[in-house]
């Protein structure tokens, strides 16, 4: 990934750019025959831009894509959340990039606030069926903790009834 890359918190404006990589995401998890992330409402979109969560990844003026970074997670992540790590979400490549190093970046920036903030480090989720995405995050870092499968009264009502991995990874000391 170019050295030019930034990490900026996501605005209002930039609500069709984020549109137009969660729907690319959701074109990839098709063709690979993942479960499919909902169509995030506008509403949803916004209020995670206005809690500071809703992050944007670019290449100089070119959007690279977009991801969500939270401090807590405890409907996910339950009895094992006690606050010491910073959770990544959704990371989406926008359709017209067409490079690699999104994730590494979002790594990168995310292992440098976690050091700021003296969290003990990164945790994530994916589809448990996705054992190619969960290797690709092995092998940056992350430990496959174990699988959690959402229950169907679950508040995640857009993931009721899905499993999911659950990973982490320390901060290198």
């Amino acid at each position: 990934m170019n050295v030019s890359v930034q990490v900026r918190h996501a605005t209002p404006a930039d609500l069709p750019a984020i549109r137009s990589a969660y729907a690319h995401g959701r074109e990839l998890q098709r063709d690979t025959g993942s479960p499919l992330w909902p169509d995030f409402t506008d509403a949803a979109i916004l209020a995670e831009i206005n809690s500071g969560a809703l992050h944007l990844v670019a290449n100089e003026d070119a959007l690279v894509g977009v991801f969500s970074a939270v401090y807590d997670d405890e409907p996910l992540w339950g009895e094992l959340e006690r606050g010491t790590h910073i959770y990544l979400h959704r990371i989406a490549r926008a359709p017209s990039y067409t490079g690699r190093g999104l994730v590494d970046a979002v790594i990168a920036w995310a292992l440098e606030r976690a050091e700021t903030l003296g969290s003990e480090g990164l945790r994530m989720d994916t589809w448990a069926i996705n054992s190619a995405l969960i290797a690709y995050y092995e092998k940056r870092g992350f430990t496959l903790l174990g699988t959690k499968r959402i229950p169907d009264d679950s508040p995640l009502s857009n993931y009721r009834g899905i499993e999911l991995a659950l990973l982490e990874r320390p901060l290198a000391h």
